[in-house]
Formats: C-alpha cells, sequence, structure tokens
C-alpha cells in the first residue's frame, strides 16, 4: 500500500498559458493591481476578484514568477492564491488540486535544483558513528546524514536543503527520499550495525501510507538485522504541533520492529513534553547542553536531571557533538553512547572511531 501522487515531483509546466491570482483580501487585490501596472505586467480581470495574467512559451511561468516576485512584497505573495491553466483551457474544477499559494508557486521556481535532486534520485548520504561511552573505539551505530549537490555540482547545506524544500512545499518529497535513500547508500556502503535515520514528522500525512515505502525498503534488504536494525530519529520537534499525529508515526515504526529516537532533548519543552508521551528507545542530548559541560556545574546539574529521569523511564542516551576529551571523561560514565567530531567526522565511507586517549 503506497500513493503514487507522493511519489510524483510536480515541475513547474514549461508551456503557454494562464496564471490566475485570487487575493483573499481587497486591500491585496488592490495593491496587485497597482504593482502590475508599475511594473507593465499584462493582466486582465476575468471575474470581480480574479486576476488573469497570460503566459508564454518565450519565458514561460517560470519568468512570470520571476517578475511577480521583483513586483510584490513576501506578504502580497503569501496573501494570495494562484492556478496556471496551460494553453488554451479554461479554469475548472479539476485545476483546484493545482492551486498554491503564489509564495509557494515562487519558491518552488526558486527550488529548481532540488527538484531536479528529488526527480533524479540523487540525495547521497555521509555517515558518523555514535560510540560506546565508556569504550568509544567500539561503533554501536551510525547516523545517516544527507547530502545533496546541485546539478552543477555545488553543494547545498542540509538546513538550506529542508528550509527550501518547506517553503515550495516539498517537504514530504525530500523526506521520503532521505529515508529510502539513507537505508540505500548504508546497504552499498556495508554498515551491518544500527543506523540511525532522521525523519521530519510534519513531513507525514497517513503512517499507513506515507511509511510504507520505507518499511518496504528495509524488509527487502538482503542482509542485516532486520527492523530491529534501524532507529528512526525525530527531528525538529519544535515544528510538531500534533503531537498525537506523532504517536500514530511512532506506533507505525514500532509495530514494524523499528526502534524510535527523540533528537535534541534539552533544547525546548517541546522534547521534554514528548519524553513522556512518546516514550521513546533513545535520547540524544542537544550538543548546546554538552559543550562545555565539563567547565559548567549549573549545566552539569541540568543534565545529570534528564540523565536520572532517563535512566528511570529506560530510555538509553546519546550526547552529540562531543568535541573535547574533556566534555567525553565527564559523560563517559553516565549517558550510555556519544557521537561528536572527538570520535570521527561523517565520511561518505563509514569511518571507524578514534579513541580520545590514544
Amino acid at each position: 500500500m503506497s500513493c503514487p501522487d507522493c511519489e510524483r515531483i510536480d515541475l513547474l509546466p514549461a508551456e503557454s498559458g494562464t496564471l490566475y491570482l485570487a487575493p483573499v483580501l481587497a486591500h491585496t487585490r488592490a495593491a496587485l493591481r497597482s504593482r502590475m501596472v508599475e511594473e507593465q505586467l499584462p493582466c486582465s480581470e476575468p471575474v470581480s476578484g480574479i486576476l488573469a495574467m497570460p503566459v508564454d512559451n518565450n519565458g514561460g511561468l517560470g519568468d512570470t514568477l520571476v517578475r511577480l516576485e521583483q513586483a510584490l512584497s513576501g506578504s502580497e505573495q503569501s496573501g494570495c492564491r494562484a492556478t496556471f491553466v496551460p494553453g488554451d483551457e479554461t479554469f475548472n474544477l479539476a485545476h483546484l488540486q493545482d492551486t498554491h499559494l503564489l509564495s509557494t508557486l515562487i519558491a518552488r521556481h526558486n527550488a529548481r535544483d532540488l527538484a531536479a535532486i528529488l526527480a533524479n534520485d540523487t540525495l547521497d548520504f555521509h555517515f558518523q558513528p555514535i560510540v560506546h561511552a565508556a569504550e568509544p573505539e567500539e561503533v554501536f551505530a551510525y547516523e545517516a546524514l544527507v547530502r545533496a549537490r546541485t546539478p552543477a555540482g555545488d553543494v547545498i547545506p542540509p538546513n538550506e536543503l529542508f528550509q527550501t524544500a518547506r517553503a515550495a512545499e516539498l517537504l514530504f518529497h525530500l523526506d521520503r527520499s532521505a529515508r529510502i535513500n539513507a537505508i540505500r547508500r548504508a546497504t552499498e556502503r556495508g554498515i551491518g550495525s544500527r543506523l540511525f535515520i532522521n525523519f521530519n514528522p510534519t513531513a507525514i500525512y497517513d503512517p499507513a501510507f506515507c511509511l510504507e515505502t520505507t518499511v518496504r525498503e528495509i524488509l527487502s534488504r538482503p542482509d542485516g538485522d532486520g527492523p530491529s536494525g534501524f532507529v528512526f530519529e525525530v527531528i525538529e520537534s519544535d515544528y510538531v504541533t500534533d503531537v498525537d499525529h506523532l504517536s500514530r508515526i511512532v506506533d507505525r515504526y514500532r509495530r514494524a520492529g523499528f526502534q524510535v529516537a527523540l533528537d535534541d532533548l534539552g533544547a525546548g519543552y517541546a522534547s521534554l513534553n514528548m519524553l513522556s508521551q512518546l516514550r521513546p528507545d533513545y535520547v540524544k542530548i542537544d550538543r548546546q547542553l554538552v559543550s562545555g559541560i565539563d567547565r559548567d556545574i549549573y549545566q552539569q546539574k541540568i543534565l545529570g536531571k534528564i540523565i536520572e529521569l532517563a535512566r528511570e523511564l529506560e530510555i538509553q542516551t546519546v550526547a552529540e557533538g562531543v568535541e573535547t576529551v574533556e566534555e567525553w571523561r565527564w559523560l563517559r560514565d553516565r549517558v550510555d553512547y556519544c557521537q561528536g567530531y572527538l570520535f570521527a567526522r561523517p565520511a561518505a565511507e563509514p569511518p571507524m572511531p578514534v579513541h580520545p586517549e590514544v
């Protein structure tokens, strides 16, 4: 069971047609008319309150969107719904499914590199080891960290990649592609230990459909530990407003035999609240709390209480962002696992950790 619509990347059409704009507010409508006159953008009003812009073959919809981005403010773009109707077609109910905010269409035009990456399935991954805290030369698991390049070969920073996807309403497509390709790249590179895979809960609509391809990808692996070898890590928990929905996602993973981790514990109230509701198998302690832990007594008390709480709930702890020997020495007898540059940097070929005292 899967959803074919979710696997399709909708690229902006190149043919001629008409871009219909429907400003929500009368003020925005008046501002749009005024701006279009000032910028000499061709426009008509076939129905009261609806503006129509012809799109020709020369520049296509992309050029029209560029001109609108230059002519309108961000709030004006966000206050207007837009639909492109190709050729000589007349707008009808079937076009409603392709209606977006004008700001989303502009963002999608600006996300051409991302759309090409997703359409061609070219996401790559680097891997960073998670080590046993007391014996850091021993790998417990690897975390898959997404990497991407434009078709021209330029690196796209991961945070920029996800920001672009969110603005262009391609977050689901990116998250799905990242989950599947993390599994594929790990298989290709011989990772036999546990694999931590990030997922963004706001990018999943219905767990029964949206996670099915991920589950099938794991079950189709010829070797490895099966579902028990995978840990799905909740990221960007500050964006989560529906914890019940996240609980359904977590339940779907658990029923399939996977484990779950909660990222950035200690970064805000949201993650602490989720701790009791989700009851993850692992928590990853935010690097801001780990940094300089050996020198800050207040930080030590806060982290000590978080570790104590995790122990009482039978949740294993991973300290992220460990960069100094002194931080590790404070952590090694307190947390279960560590991760950070001190042991190994992420790399395309899964690196082996280095003991910090060697």
